[in-house]
């Protein structure tokens, strides 16, 4: 499977707290308009890769408070009502793998909600990723997937540091997409 996915801009008035939904009540267009994804079962495992444009990459914030790194997720549901856009409900998980331009490896991620998103190292994982002519493109070689395999979709979520993204201020599939 290669697609390119159209995304949109993640509703900020689902954000927890109270300041994102009001300091960015305006932001309803995507940073990152659409994105190519492509996903490859393979002997014990899978390859996912992602492709988006990024004029000005955002590698490097240490000790830098104002600034965001560029990054990816993708996700799958564990069950097949688990919705995508809040990363999964209570008992209905979403699972998956975050890639930031700032640190070496991958993230193992999984929520059953906003606000729940659980990080741990992901191991037996590697990621490459390459920004050139204004555009990243991030590959990772993952283990065996349980969700995916079982569901046979994803969603992904794009971040654009240059233009303040992070957390929930993120571009993402309009839907889960699915992978058959």
């Amino acid at each position: 499977m290669n697609r390119k996915i159209l995304l949109m801009s993640a509703p900020v008035a689902m954000q927890p707290g109270g300041y994102v939904p009001v300091a960015y009540a305006d932001r309803t267009t995507p940073v990152t308009a659409a994105a190519e994804i492509a996903v490859e079962p393979g002997s014990g495992g899978w390859r996912v890769t992602l492709a988006w444009a990024c004029p000005q990459p955002v590698r490097e914030t240490v000790r830098e408070t104002d600034r965001f790194a560029d990054a990816c997720a993708v996700f799958a549901p564990e069950a097949p009502e688990s919705p995508w856009m809040t990363m999964g409900a209570q008992g209905l998980a979403v699972q998956g793998f975050l890639w930031r331009a700032d640190r070496p490896g991958l993230w193992a991620i999984r929520a059953e909600g906003l606000g729940t998103m659980q990080r741990s190292a992901a191991t037996g994982t590697q990621v490459s990723a390459d920004w050139d002519n204004g555009r990243w493109r991030v590959v990772l070689s993952l283990p065996e997937w349980p969700a995916l395999a079982a569901q046979r979709r994803v969603a992904l979520a794009v971040w654009r540091g240059g233009a303040q993204e992070r957390a929930g201020l993120k571009s993402v599939s309009a839907g889960w997409v699915d992978v058959a």
